[in-house]
């Protein structure tokens, strides 16, 4: 068995926003880092994930007419999948490839917790990297 864990693959400082945050702000944050989804945090608990393609339809309309200025609250996905810092790669890998739960096939990217406390942040990107980086060590490569 691949003993690959979340935690040694997570992204530590993932981006973050409010449910009140401006959505032009949370597109900003999200764009000034290597993920395409920044975590809802309020009072230090995970609320929802913004994805990039979240904010899409969006800003399509409200840079065409420059109107309104909407929260990261309307749009963000609230029925959060999470992960655990010590869950194996290969099997939150599987999951999302399986579609096992409904999450795993929705989300690309997965807050980590620790103990019921938000601690990082692993997307599609990081299971390929861990996995990727096993698969180099096989004698068959």
């Amino acid at each position: 068995m691949i003993d690959l864990r979340v935690k040694d693959f997570m992204t530590h400082q993932p981006p973050q926003v409010s449910s009140t945050t401006l959505l032009a702000d949370a597109v900003s944050t999200i764009e000034a880092s290597d993920q395409d989804s920044a975590v809802v945090i309020d009072n230090d608990k995970v609320v929802g994930l913004l994805s990039e393609r979240d904010c899409l339809k969006t800003l399509i309309s409200n840079s065409y007419h420059c109107d309104g200025a909407p929260m990261a609250s309307e749009f963000m996905n609230s029925s959060v999948t999470t992960v655990d810092a010590e869950d194996n790669i290969l099997d939150i890998a599987n999951k999302v490839v399986n579609c096992d739960v409904g999450g795993f096939c929705s989300q690309t990217c997965f807050p980590v917790m620790q103990q019921g406390t938000f601690i990082g942040l692993i997307g599609v990107k990081g299971l390929v990297e861990a996995l990727n980086q096993h698969y180099k060590t096989c004698k068959a490569y």
